[in-house]
């Protein structure tokens, strides 16, 4: 069951006295939020409530939402810390050659040769292009994201192919 939830945000506080949240959205496209009428809490017991969303406002680098069932600062306080998940189904759909990060994290990653060289367990964002940390026999790669470095993504296969450039695999 979980795995049809995606994280895409935490409570990290509330904002007024009317119950409403202030979400740390991991999206960098805020007004995707909007686009959601139904959210999933978890709390740190890992309990998951289902809430409809009434009312979503981008403000700076957060989300204000008020939900449906979380009228007051008694009900909201109780929020805080929750992550904010949506059921995979609802993600706003990619352009062709994006992904998500949860469809990244967790390929292997083999060179154009054949080299197995690890699985991605991490994305960087650097301003101007994510960076991969690729972990395998011991080693950490920093792989770019470029599409110099990067030849294939197979989301069906799990597998990402890399063209390695002068110096990126040297020992």
């Amino acid at each position: 069951m979980k795995g049809q939830y995606i994280t895409i945000g935490r409570v990290s506080r509330l904002h007024g006295i009317k119950g409403n949240l202030r979400i740390h959205y991991y999206n960098e496209k805020r007004s995707d939020f909007l686009s959601y009428r139904k959210v999933y809490l978890e709390d740190r017991d890992g309990h998951l409530q289902a809430y409809e969303v009434k009312e979503a406002k981008i403000h700076n680098k957060f989300i204000y939402a008020q939900l449906k069932g979380c009228e007051g600062v008694a009900d909201a306080e109780k929020l805080i810390g929750a992550s904010v998940l949506v059921k995979r189904g609802n993600l706003p759909p990619l352009e062709e050659g994006e992904y998500y990060w949860f469809e990244i994290i967790g390929m292997d990653v083999v060179t154009e040769e054949g080299r197995a060289l690890g699985r991605v367990e991490a994305i960087l964002p650097t301003g101007s292009n994510d960076v991969y940390l690729v972990q395998g026999r011991g080693r950490e790669w920093l792989i770019p994201a470029t599409e110099e470095v990067i030849v294939r993504l197979d989301r069906e296969k799990g597998q990402m192919v890399i063209h390695p450039i002068e110096g990126l695999l040297e020992e």
